[in-house]
């Protein structure tokens, strides 16, 4: 399992986690709009929701040892790209092309592995270790990252150069690149060989088969909802560090600091909400965790700026955070109590991803036009956060009526 953390998080910190941690500066360093970088996230998501479906297929047919390691490297090799001052055009190539490595190879097998060490009866467990094993993971790594960052800025960072933030910038590069080649080396020495897979391969046909006894599921559109709802609420934690230093006034490197430390959070929210899970369901669970996040993204329309009022910045942040990445830690343990057959878990992981993760591709546009729209203003941030907490009344729909499809299904079994 620890080979699946290792690797489930290294392979997101290049496209994700520098954006997420010093926003600020890379738009600087890179002379981005928001607008910019919001369009490379799209296109990445474009790329990653045509993959999602194909690589459950993928998953279902080659070893999760294999898939792994190579999607690790070539996401490695591609963060090597902004060392060199990259175009935006070079950019867009690049995100695209993350699309590509991080989720056709590596998504679903990931997910088919964590659902096969959780069995049948901890499923919740097992995801909420997954994402949790990853959050602890992705602190230890971007503790590594602001250290180095703040350590390559000038003490009064107001008067830090753009060629200082450039290297503070890069410096974060080799950290994740590192983690990446790292993540590649563990899994193919320590993840096992599932013995299904040792045994012949399912036909083009089956796999076909199996892509359309899943999209005839109810269950499986329903949970794709839920997570389009839950996905969305989590991308809201890539704004934080832009919102602390253009609405707060906070520097880019306690900005950095305020997003490194909620997202410590993820390690308890997923493993607790796992446990949760498991004595209590995994859709009850969701519906808590829907309200939490919902509220905390209200709370921060309505929290005035001051340093006097820091302390609700963080109180709104870590609220948020507890709630999305409980969300995360177990909306995928929803298969089990959905009753998805095991040997179809990659199809229906790739089916789900389809539609659930769709936010990767609308919700950088979004965010990136409304801080365009109102640059350095509260406005832009403040409808992000309506339609964020508007997302979490849907998930919360979504869940309950999916609570009543299976109970209905249930009764209908214990009937027959």
């Amino acid at each position: 399992m620890l080979s699946l953390i290792v690797a489930g998080e290294a392979i997101f910190t290049l496209p994700f986690h520098i954006i997420r941690y010093f926003r600020p500066s890379f738009v600087e360093v890179f002379a981005l709009t928001q607008t910019e970088l919001g369009d490379m996230l799209a296109i990445y998501g474009v790329v990653a929701t045509i993959a999602y479906p194909l690589g459950g297929v993928l998953a279902d047919r080659f070893p999760v040892r294999v898939l792994l390691p190579t999607s690790l490297l070539m996401t490695g090799a591609g963060g090597l790209a902004l060392l060199f001052s990259p175009s935006i055009a070079t950019m867009n190539w690049l995100y695209a092309f993350w699309g590509f490595s991080t989720i056709l190879p590596f998504w679903a097998a990931l997910i088919k592995a964590t659902r096969q060490w959780g069995g049948d009866d901890e499923q919740g467990m097992a995801f909420g270790i997954l994402d949790g094993g990853r959050g602890l993971l992705a602190f230890l790594l971007s503790l590594m990252a602001v250290a180095l960052f703040e350590l390559l800025m000038p003490v009064a960072e107001q008067t830090a150069t753009l060629a200082e933030k450039t290297a503070a910038i890069r410096s974060t590069v080799y950290v994740y690149v590192g983690a990446c080649v790292a993540a590649a080396v563990f899994t193919w020495l320590f993840v096992p060989e599932p013995v299904e897979e040792t045994g012949e391969r399912s036909s083009r046909r089956e796999a076909f088969a199996k892509v359309l006894a899943v999209v005839r599921m109810p269950a499986v559109w329903l949970q794709s909802l839920i997570i389009v709802a839950a996905y969305s609420a989590f991308k809201g934690i890539d704004y934080y560090s832009q919102f602390a230093a253009d609405v707060w006034g906070w520097t880019d490197v306690d900005a950095a600091n305020l997003v490194k430390y909620a997202a410590f959070s993820r390690a308890f929210a997923a493993v607790g909400a796992g446990l949760l899970a498991d004595r209590f369901s995994s859709s009850r669970v969701l519906i808590a965790c829907f309200a939490l996040a919902g509220g905390s993204y209200i709370a921060l329309v309505f929290a005035a700026p001051s340093a006097a009022h820091a302390w609700m910045l963080w109180t709104a942040v870590l609220t948020g955070c507890l709630g999305f990445f409980a969300l995360r830690g177990v909306y995928f343990a929803l298969l089990e109590e959905s009753h998805i057959p095991a040997d179809m878990t990659g199809t229906a992981v790739g089916v789900v991803s389809l539609l659930g993760f769709t936010p990767e591709i609308f919700m950088p546009k979004l965010g990136g036009w409304l801080l365009d729209r109102w640059p350095g203003e509260a406005t832009g941030f403040h409808l992000l956060y309506w339609f964020l907490g508007g997302a979490c009344v849907v998930g919360i729909v979504s869940t309950l009526t999916l609570r009543w499809l299976l109970g209905r299904q249930n009764a209908r079994q214990a009937a027959s």
